[in-house]
């Protein structure tokens, strides 16, 4: 009867996550080009041309294309290859099982209840089910360690004075996302168990700019009139656009088997492959497939489980996204009565194999928290925090997740 009901609440998730209607703003993916009426920054420039009949002003708008500065093609670059990101937390569930033919039951594989953002060797069981709920929370904060509440850049006007009429923008950009993730494991014989994560995304993108000329040329023309470049706004011009984008995010698939079980190591394969079924132009999905093999160790000593991934991630279309992908660290499990716990730390790094502009090598360091008050039952937290500056990063990461196991 629960497992019924799990299957009824798992295609119901499905079924909303994939009609959520989607966007309150059109074209989330580049809505920061649209600052300033969306055709570039109008800068006026008064100049003198010498006729036959004397010298007479003519004035010309120059548009200065947002989408011409580094900052803002770096920034939305990585907004439209990686904001589909998301963390994704171990699928394999708290508890492994394996059936032992003699008394009849289930016995526990092991005693710790896992890591969050990493795989362990062991599966979950034959005939087992996992069903698990998080919640995570991002707000970007950097771009290749630069603040997107303080992005400066400053566009030259005139290239025959490289000192005069320059165009200074700022700009104060927040990206907020809240990933909800549904996710279930089936053990379908004792070394071989596959997985499903549904991401539904909530995404929020506030942009502020202003714009103003510093060191203006003051030279008056013959008819009376200062020459140079000048804003029709006056001294600065300011700007802010606002969209949010809610829907499904894109999916992923997980089959872990399980080679090794030994008294010195455990071994598993993985493969992950990741669909883009995210709507990449609303910044809930890349567009992109990914394939990624990866190898799983891990071994309980006592109450410490040591873990290790290695994979490499394949991505379909624009190449630079391939990328080496590892995770290591270790859990620690106790208890107390009937509560069970663990403690995990890892280090998770992603580097791209071709360099690009942004985002080649990020390291981040995760800690999280796991309680269960039953068995079949654990809730777990969790905290991302950057060890480096690459790419488009977030002070902290927490995420906060539910379990159960059937």
């Amino acid at each position: 009867m629960q497992t019924r009901s799990l299957f009824i609440i798992l295609a119901t998730l499905f079924i909303v996550a994939c009609f959520t209607p989607i966007g309150l703003a059109k074209g989330l993916s580049d809505l920061i080009t649209t600052l300033y009426g969306g055709n570039g920054i109008p800068v006026t420039k008064v100049f003198e041309k010498e006729r036959d009949t004397g010298g007479v002003d003519v004035v010309t708008t120059v548009q200065v294309p947002l989408d011409s500065i580094f900052e803002i093609q770096n920034l939305n670059l990585v907004l439209n290859s990686e904001k589909g990101e998301f963390p994704v937390s171990s699928t394999s569930g708290g508890f492994t099982f394996q059936y032992d033919s003699e008394l009849e039951v289930f016995t526990r594989t092991t005693d710790s209840l896992g890591p969050i953002f990493a795989e362990r060797a062991p599966t979950l069981g034959k005939g087992k089910l996992n069903f698990g709920f998080s919640y995570t929370y991002i707000d970007f904060s950097t771009l290749e360690g630069k603040d997107l509440d303080d992005l400066k850049t400053t566009v030259l006007l005139d290239e025959k004075q490289k000192d005069k009429n320059l165009l200074q923008l700022d700009f104060d950009v927040d990206v907020e996302s809240n990933l909800f993730s549904f996710y279930g494991t089936y053990g379908i014989t004792d070394r071989w168990d596959v997985s499903i994560l549904i991401p539904v995304m909530q995404i929020q993108v506030d942009a502020r700019s202003t714009a103003k000329i510093i060191n203006r040329t003051r030279e008056k023309g013959v008819t009376g009139k200062t020459l140079g470049y000048s804003l029709d706004s006056g001294e600065t011009m300011s700007d802010a656009v606002s969209g949010a984008s809610t829907g499904l995010g894109d999916i992923f698939l997980r089959s872990k088997f399980n080679l090794v079980t030994s008294a010195w190591i455990d071994f598993s394969t993985a493969l992950d492959v990741k669909l883009p079924t995210g709507d990449e132009d609303e910044l809930l999905g890349t567009g992109r497939t990914s394939i990624k093999p990866f190898l799983v160790f891990s071994k309980n000593i006592s109450h410490f489980t040591p873990h290790f991934n290695l994979g490499y991630e394949f991505n379909s279309g624009t190449e630079g996204h391939d990328r080496i992908v590892y995770t290591t660290g270790t859990d620690y499990a106790f208890s107390r009565g009937d509560n069970h716990f663990s403690v995990a730390v890892d280090i998770i790094g992603r580097h791209k194999t071709e360099e690009s502009d942004i985002g080649n090598n990020i390291v981040d360091f995760s800690t999280g928290f796991k309680w269960s008050p039953r068995m079949g039952m654990l809730v777990f937290f969790n905290i991302q925090t950057p060890l480096n500056d690459d790419g488009l990063r977030a002070d902290w990461i927490p995420t906060v997740g539910y379990e159960l196991n059937f």
